[in-house]
């Protein structure tokens, strides 16, 4: 599924050292880059290219931006105090890339964007370099000490944004998990989102498109680690450097080995 290598095609995620952590533990949690949920590079903290980074558990959300020191690895470090469940985010500020014309249509073909390759053959731009900017919305769902809450279905706010329908945590293999996809608040109909399983050998993709109100199931065949992402593209009206711009989410959890 490999396309030639390109920063847009990468996805990056948030990645706790332990999705299951007991209440006190010190947790670390990296920031990846990969293609769909093959580890590639891990990435520090970069102050210029971090917006926000949030918290957010039972009767709680932090701002914890301030806590990042340029150049870290791990991206950051939480002691979660109480069980239940913990949320957090973090908001990349725009950057911009320019691809040749094969490599921009090779892009849209294997993120699911037809309308846009659609767009630029019929309006014969399929020869132009893509200029594009892009930006990036992940998070990443613990559970402490193994006790659930509602924390799961917090909305953050995010112009992309992947939302659980219910408790990631409360599934066991074979279950499916229904999940909304949201722009700008709003559900977002017929996006390819993929769901990613990180087996010992290989990453296992699932690649689904959203019904018009902007759900789709997730079938968690197995056990460990998963990470649900998908890109938004349009044409961008507000840099006169861009011809396009993406949105990119990514959601990672962990269905528990334990589980039956």
């Amino acid at each position: 599924m490999a396309i030639p290598v390109s920063a847009v095609a990468h996805d990056f995620w948030l990645q706790p050292d332990n999705f299951l952590p007991a209440a006190g533990a010190d947790v670390n949690v990296r920031l990846f880059v990969g293609d769909h949920f093959a580890n590639e590079k891990e990435r520090a903290f970069q102050k210029k290219r971090t917006v926000r980074i949030q918290w957010f558990a039972t009767k709680m959300t932090k701002d914890i931006t301030a806590r990042g020191q340029e150049g870290s690895k791990p991206f950051i470090q939480i002691s979660p105090q109480h069980k239940g469940q913990h949320l957090l985010t973090l908001e990349r500020d725009w950057a911009h890339i320019e691809l040749e014309a094969k490599k921009f249509n090779s892009y849209l073909e294997h993120e699911g964007l037809k309308n846009i390759l659609k767009h630029r053959r019929e309006a014969g731009e399929d020869n132009k370099v893509g200029k594009e900017r892009y930006r990036r919305y992940l998070k990443s769902l613990m559970q402490v000490g193994g006790q659930n809450d509602q924390t799961w279905k917090r909305q953050t706010g995010h112009r992309l944004e992947i939302v659980p329908l219910s408790n990631p945590y409360g599934h066991k293999p074979g279950d499916q998990l229904k999940v909304l996809v949201l722009f700008d608040g709003k559900p977002l109909s017929n996006a390819q989102l993929e769901a990613c399983h990180r087996g010992p050998k290989k990453v296992n993709i699932q690649s689904k498109r959203t019904d018009k109100s902007g759900q789709v199931a997730i079938k968690l065949n197995y056990a460990g680690p998963w990470l649900v992402r998908l890109v938004h593209i349009r044409k961008c009206t507000e840099d006169p450097s861009c011809d396009w711009e993406s949105f990119w989410s990514a959601f990672s959890f962990a269905l528990p080995e334990g589980k039956k």
